[in-house]
C-alpha cells in the first residue's frame, strides 16, 4: 500500500470517530484544506444545546500524519 493510500485509509478512520462522536465532519484531501492559514485534513464541528436559548459549538481541525514505522531486527 502506498503512502497516499495509508494516509486516506487513516484519515477516514478519524473521519469515523469523530462521526460516531456526533460531529459532522469535512475532509480537504491530500491536505488541500485550509483553516485559519493552516493545512488541514478534516474539520470537525457539533453543536450542543446548553438550554432553550444557549448553543456550545466545538470546532476540531485535524492534519493526520501517517509516519513509516523504522523496524529493528531483535
Amino acid at each position: 500500500m502506498n503512502t497516499a493510500a495509508k494516509g486516506r485509509r487513516f484519515e477516514h478512520s478519524i473521519r469515523d470517530l469523530f462521526e460516531r462522536e456526533g460531529f459532522s465532519v469535512v475532509r480537504g484531501a491530500a491536505s488541500k484544506g485550509e483553516f485559519l492559514n493552516e493545512k488541514i485534513d478534516l474539520v470537525a464541528s457539533k453543536i450542543t444545546p446548553q438550554n432553550e436559548f444557549k448553543v456550545m459549538l466545538t470546532v476540531v481541525a485535524a492534519q493526520c500524519k501517517v509516519r513509516r514505522r523504522s523496524y529493528t531486527k531483535s
